[in-house]
């Protein structure tokens, strides 16, 4: 049971189905997609030496290239660590060194010292991302994980203290992500998630379901959120769906009651990690008629 079994699927079954966006531009199909992560992982496994089990942290901004990595090394059966792009490099470095984490990509806007950083790490730009290919004949199928195996090193935020990692196992991975669809939000082959918020969190979950379906997986050319950006984004892919903070939550909200915009092309908002109070909520229905709040904190046409 390897959560990456549901790329190599996609790949195999509909590898022409569009998967990677750079804002509105396409960059890889669900075939060029696996093709590359199962070569990354070739990369991890004859370059660096990682072994099922070994961790890999990642630290950077959002990109369609954190998708590559994090797909490749569950491919080879190691553990991802994403770390939030946001933290100081101390604090990022502290959870390096919890994990004894075996390697670090970074996208070179954070820079460690070689003391905070274990034995064995090594930092690379994202524009060395083309390079990270093995010439050895890549694994044609994900590395066999148990269930109980892990596959996720979540990080808190530490504000009560150190910052605490949730080990999350492909059977976590599986049974979320089959139950978000079954329970929450159906999920069509031609909806599109966008990360609007840091892949390394929350956001970066919905991808798994994203996956399962052969759906389109869109990274905003900001890198992040700007709710303009997020408009136009839906009117011209349309179906999209997006994790936010309440924060967040509130500039889409404002920022489309002054421009008139209706909410055309977003199809289910998710949020979390604040209260949400409910005049922001009742907003919302000055937006479009056909968003309504259901009872599990999400928008749904």
């Amino acid at each position: 049971m390897n959560i990456a079994n549901w790329l190599d699927a996609a790949g195999q079954r509909c590898p022409e189905r569009p998967a990677l966006f750079e804002g509105q531009r396409q960059v890889a199909n669900y075939g060029a997609f696996a093709a590359l992560v199962r070569y990354r992982a070739a990369y991890l496994i004859d370059e660096h030496g990682i072994v099922p089990g070994d961790r890999v942290a990642l630290f950077m901004e959002n990109c369609c290239e954190y998708l590559e990595l994090l797909y490749a090394i569950w491919w080879a059966g190691a553990v991802a660590v994403p770390i939030n792009c946001k933290l100081h490099p101390v604090e990022a470095g502290w959870i390096v060194g919890n994990t004894e984490a075996r390697l670090i990509f970074t996208d070179g806007g954070q820079v460690f010292s070689p003391e905070r950083l274990p034995l064995g790490c090594l930092e690379l730009d994202r524009e060395d991302m083309g390079a990270l290919v093995s010439t050895a004949a890549p694994p044609d199928r994900p590395c066999p994980r148990q269930a109980d195996d892990l596959a996720w090193l979540f990080y808190s935020t530490g504000t009560t203290g150190d910052a605490k990692g949730v080990m999350l196992s492909h059977g976590d991975l599986t049974a979320m992500s089959l139950r978000y669809p079954a329970d929450t939000d159906p999920l069509g082959a031609d909806d599109a998630v966008v990360y609007a918020a840091p892949m390394s969190h929350c956001a970066g979950l919905y991808h798994l379901i994203h996956v399962r379906r052969a759906a389109r997986h869109v990274v905003p050319e900001s890198r992040g959120f700007k709710a303009d950006e997020l408009f136009e984004l839906a009117g011209t892919l349309g179906n999209i769906r997006l994790f936010v903070t309440p924060a967040m939550f509130r500039q889409i909200v404002e920022r489309g009651r002054q421009q008139g915009y209706g909410g055309e092309g977003i199809k289910t908002i998710v949020y979390d990690g604040a209260p949400m109070y409910l005049s922001d909520l009742a907003g919302t229905t000055q937006l479009h008629p056909w968003l309504k709040v259901s009872a599990n904190d999400t928008f749904v046409p």
